[in-house]
């Protein structure tokens, strides 16, 4: 792709130019979702279960109200922009979507897919920052020249990219969005893992806000107590009680009840739900078991 095509973002790319109707370039047509297909090179791995829950109640109610942008991929089509729409799509259990098919080759088609992905608002940290780099890798781009094409600023854009600096455990946190980029970025300045494994590890504990982190993180470059050494064994263990911790608070939200999940030995662990009634069991136990389930007490 020529250097002169990048930074123009999706206006260029997506532009439609007068006359395209009748090249057939940006005609909606009608696709089987069964001949649709995702990019398994797709930067995106994180899809938030309710954001997209919402998109399919309304998809249920409204349909898809914006086509898909697809490329001729063997016998169907690989989507450049819209995989949520297709997700979701899929939960209500559509058997077509409209579609606008692009004439675009792979590396066309990857740039165009990066752009869109990053113009979102809903993308967590950390694939907000594999997308920024994927980006500048694949096109040689400097970060000036990726933050002019997806409309932020260099800082914004440097800042990102620098937390892929961070540990994995840090990075799991990251994506589940049990701390934020505002509570990580400050753990940079700490250059030994195992610090920064404990200084996690306190984070969660005590539910610190970015500015105590802040403070923190100051506190122990300026010759503070440096905490315990945190072993990578150990900080896996303490990443999956985080991740469990918000995963039981969003099954206590579905489900309108108290949720807790204890983690054993071998990946075996005990999830305990609350009722407050022999009817609230029953209503419990059935939505689990099905409808012909009975309590018989």
């Amino acid at each position: 792709m020529a250097r002169e095509a990048l930074g123009k973002g999706l206006e260029t790319l997506f532009a439609v130019r007068p006359g395209m109707e009748n090249e057939g370039e940006e005609v909606v047509i009608t696709a089987s979702i069964d001949r649709v297909y995702p990019d398994e090179d797709q930067h995106r791995k994180t899809f938030h279960d309710e954001t997209l829950k919402e998109l399919a109640d309304s998809i249920r109610v409204h349909g898809v109200i914006q086509p898909l942008l697809v490329r001729k991929f063997g016998a169907g089509y690989q989507i450049i922009a819209g995989e949520r729409r297709y997700r979701a799509a899929k939960m209500v259990g559509l058997k077509e979507l409209p579609i606008i098919v692009k004439d675009y080759d792979e590396k066309k088609a990857r740039e165009a897919a990066l752009i869109e992905n990053l113009q979102r608002e809903d993308l967590n940290p950390m694939d907000e920052a594999m997308g920024y780099d994927a980006l500048m890798r694949s096109f040689n781009l400097t970060q000036e020249q990726a933050a002019k094409q997806i409309g932020k600023s260099r800082a914004a854009v440097a800042n990102a990219v620098r937390l892929l600096n961070l540990p994995a455990s840090a990075q799991g946190l990251l994506r589940q969005g049990i701390i934020s980029a505002g509570h990580a970025r400050p753990l940079l300045a700490l250059k030994d893992e195992g610090a920064i494994q404990d200084m996690l590890i306190r984070i969660v504990e005590r539910e610190m806000t970015v500015r105590q982190v802040e403070d923190a993180v100051r506190e122990l470059l300026e010759g503070g107590k440096v905490p315990r050494k945190t072993g990578k064994a150990a900080a896996r263990d303490e990443v999956l009680r985080a991740q469990l911790k918000k995963t039981a608070e969003k099954a206590s939200v579905s489900l309108g009840r108290r949720v807790s999940i204890r983690p054993g030995d071998k990946g075996k662990g005990r999830i305990t739900l609350e009722y407050d009634s022999s009817r609230d069991l029953e209503d419990l136990l059935t939505a689990l078991c099905g409808p012909d389930f009975s309590l018989d007490l």
